[in-house]
């Protein structure tokens, strides 16, 4: 059975490692992620307590694919759609790989961020129909309850639905 494509920002990987539900996406998903995102993912102040704490291999050992972006691929993304918000650099990594690897016959099939800016541009993209959340995946994925329950508010479905609606 092949895995349905999910591509994953920082703030998704990171979220899904706090919660403990990142082995269960990798199993029932073929999550993919750029390399930026990876470096995102990874970094952050050491020190703060509340800091999840992934490794390298932690991560990428479940990931479908990584993939490396080229500035002329950011590039032609920031020209095709000037008018989109700014976003952070990871999510502006991850939209420009997907923009400059989609074909008409292979659309994007999921898109997962909880960052609101990057929801906007995936919108404008027109790849409103691909976002997913983080929930979403999860429960498909056969997450409980338990791990579930201290999922932030951007990462559940009923956010992102509202977002959408606005």
């Amino acid at each position: 059975m092949t895995k349905l494509p999910v591509f994953a920002d920082t703030c998704v990987i990171i979220e899904a490692f706090r919660t403990g539900c990142w082995k269960a996406l990798c199993s029932k998903f073929a999550i993919e992620t750029v390399e930026k995102c990876i470096e995102e993912a990874l970094t952050g102040d050491p020190f703060d307590k509340n800091r999840t704490k992934i490794t390298l291999s932690q991560l990428t050992d479940g990931l479908a694919a990584r993939h490396t972006v080229t500035r002329e691929q950011i590039a032609n993304l920031v020209l095709a759609h000037p008018d989109n918000p700014a976003i952070d650099d990871g999510e502006l990594h991850l939209l420009a790989w997907i923009f400059a690897n989609e074909t008409a016959s292979e659309k994007v099939v999921l898109l997962t961020t909880a960052d609101k800016a990057a929801l906007v541009a995936s919108s404008k993209i027109g790849w409103i129909d691909a976002l997913v959340s983080l929930e979403q995946l999860a429960t498909e994925s056969g997450v409980g309850n338990k791990n579930l329950s201290s999922l932030l508010n951007q990462y559940r479905k009923k956010w992102l639905d509202e977002i959408r609606m606005k």
